[in-house]
């Protein structure tokens, strides 16, 4: 039962590293193809950045620190958000 709060981090980077993804492929419809191997890096990036929180919220839940992987599976997701932010407001 205490795994529950872990387990919804985990699919809330899911979620948003999917949203960060697909954010940057829509981003590259009309780039120059500088700009598309920069949004490339971008997705690339996003991805271990979701996958590090992934492994680090499993890592921690095996441990039996459940508090501790609920916040290494939802740090990635925050970061992103704070990404996205930016980019909308610039």
């Amino acid at each position: 039962m205490k795994m529950i709060l872990p387990i919804g981090a985990m699919l809330v980077t899911i979620l948003m590293t999917l949203t960060a993804v697909v954010f940057c492929m829509g981003m590259g419809a009309n780039a120059s193809p500088a700009d598309i191997r920069q949004l490339k890096l971008w997705m690339a990036g996003f991805s271990l950045l979701g996958a590090a929180g992934m492994v680090a919220g499993i890592i921690l839940m095996r441990s039996g620190q459940a508090g501790w992987a609920a916040g290494a599976a939802i740090l990635p997701a925050a970061i992103m958000f704070v990404i996205f932010v930016i980019a909308l407001i610039k």
